[in-house]
């Protein structure tokens, strides 16, 4: 992973922790311990980079929620299992 696709994934990271600080109640629905993966409602690279990462959590035995940043001012993120 370049340091521009890192600094991207940091970004998204914020994003999403700032959406979590703001809606407790969604953090409710997900399974503790689990590992976030963010992906971009543009950047196709990245998700695709993070795809992989998605494979590589799981080979760890880790559970892990892909976090989809979306383009809805209402609803900016959508949580799913990897598995699904």
């Amino acid at each position: 992973m370049s340091k521009k696709q890192i600094e991207k994934n940091f970004e998204l990271s914020e994003k999403l922790a700032v959406f979590l600080g703001k809606n407790p109640k969604k953090m409710k629905t997900i399974p503790k311990d689990s590992s976030f993966v963010v992906f971009s409602a543009t950047d196709k690279l990245l998700n695709k980079i993070n795809e992989k990462l998605i494979n590589s959590l799981e080979k760890q035995g880790r559970t892990v929620i892909k976090a989809q940043e979306t383009k809805k001012s209402e609803s900016p993120w959508e949580f799913t299992p990897s598995c699904l």
